[in-house]
């Protein structure tokens, strides 16, 4: 369970299919922790209760987490998927605020979401499942959704190795917190970067961006990837529980994501080797 704060995780983002299928197949020998989007920008996929289902059932080694988006959602609606969710195995749930860009209405709140899920954990016994919320790296924030009862958060997405200190700082941990996983999106070109940063990703340094701009286009790919590690780094010694990489389409996911991430050629870009003692001093 994520809440319960294993080992160090890496987890990767997919989003379900648009059309029912058996694209869940993939995820063979792959990754063993994934989170399952909720139709993220308005885009209609088949429902991430029902995917993460089938992944239950077809891929047994793989661990789903559903993100319950509480946009365009009431709490009955989000319940009745959960139930439906548990009778097949799916047992961890990320609630998120949804879709800010493009504009979209939001019809619930997603801290009264958490209550509300938290007390069915009881009702729902001996199944057992674990709540948790996405947050901004900002204290009031963090401290508010460890208040409603989330059990784990996810923060981020960092691009930048050299900005994991600064979210850490910002949330600024403390012993008995609940695990905390950082988002992560590889930079695989400036224009990317700059998207990213334009719907809420974690600002990138000048340096950075200066960098990424004088790579040759055809090392950009191996260098997002070493980067990205360098963030993953970044995050362990920092004290994050592990991390979700985000950003990336399904073909990527079980294809060069996966291979890169464990190709021990590509070497972490961008280490911060004062950021255990800085934290922690």
């Amino acid at each position: 369970m994520l809440a319960g704060g294993r080992d160090w995780v890496e987890m990767v983002e997919i989003n379900p299919p648009r059309l029912p299928g058996m694209l869940q197949l993939e995820l063979k020998g792959r990754w063993h922790d994934v989170l399952i989007t909720d139709n993220p920008f308005k885009q209609v996929r088949v429902s991430p209760y029902a995917f993460a289902a089938r992944i239950t059932h077809d891929v047994p080694n793989v661990r789903p987490t559903v993100v319950c988006s509480t946009r365009d959602r009431n709490i009955l609606a989000i319940e009745s998927e959960v139930r439906g969710a548990l009778g097949n195995g799916v047992t961890s749930f990320l609630v998120v605020q949804g879709d800010m860009l493009p504009e979209v209405e939001h019809w619930s709140n997603s801290y009264e979401i958490v209550e509300h899920l938290r007390e069915l954990q009881s009702q729902v016994a001996p199944a057992q499942f674990e709540v948790g919320m996405s947050t901004r790296s900002r204290s009031w924030m963090f401290r508010r959704r460890i208040e409603v009862g989330a059990q784990f958060l996810t923060t981020g997405p960092v691009i930048d190795p050299a900005t994991v200190a600064g979210v850490a700082e910002r949330l600024a941990f403390r012993p008995e917190d609940p695990p905390v996983y950082l988002e992560i999106t590889p930079p695989f070109s400036p224009a990317w970067v700059k998207r990213l940063q334009g719907v809420g990703a974690i600002k990138c340094t000048d340096a950075f961006l200066a960098d990424l701009d004088a790579t040759p286009e055809r090392d950009l790919r191996r260098t997002a990837w070493a980067l990205a590690k360098g963030v993953a780094v970044n995050a362990r010694k920092a004290g994050f529980a592990g991390i979700v990489i985000m950003g990336l389409r399904f073909s990527t996911v079980v294809g060069e994501a996966f291979d890169l991430w464990h190709d021990s050629s590509i070497q972490p870009i961008g280490i911060d080797e004062t950021l255990a003692s800085s934290l922690t001093s």
